[in-house]
């Protein structure tokens, strides 16, 4: 599989779990959460705060659980791969039933072995 087909079944994959976490599905971890995760990985939320992956990872067990009827949905996903990064963006809706929240987000990826790990992501609203 190509690296740009890996990268978007990446986001994929970590919206199906990121919306079993905040729906408290004991068959999700934060490990598997964050499996395809860069050390480096850093970001920055549609507020404009800056975050790390040990903000993550401290982040996930505060949300565990706290929105049962959550349902995140992808759509336009597109990007630019070259041979060890992927340029992704994609829009990310979130549903709790009280609203959408709608999040426009690019994200880059490097190729570690035949894994594509989150490196960089940017969120607005």
């Amino acid at each position: 599989m190509d690296n740009l087909s890996k990268a978007k079944e990446e986001v994929i994959r970590f919206c199906e779990q990121i919306e079993g976490w905040f729906q408290g599905n004991e068959r999700v971890s934060a490990t598997g959460i964050l499996a395809n995760f860069s050390p480096d990985f850093r970001m920055v939320s549609p507020d404009g705060s800056r975050r790390n992956l040990a903000d993550l990872k401290a982040w996930l067990p505060e949300v565990f659980g706290r929105f049962p009827q959550k349902q995140v949905t992808l759509k336009d996903i597109q990007g630019y791969a070259t041979d060890y990064h992927v340029l992704l963006t994609y829009t990310e809706i979130q549903d709790h039933g009280e609203g959408e929240y709608v999040r426009h987000s690019s994200a880059v990826f490097v190729r570690d072995g035949d894994r594509m790990l989150w490196l960089d992501l940017w969120e607005r609203s």
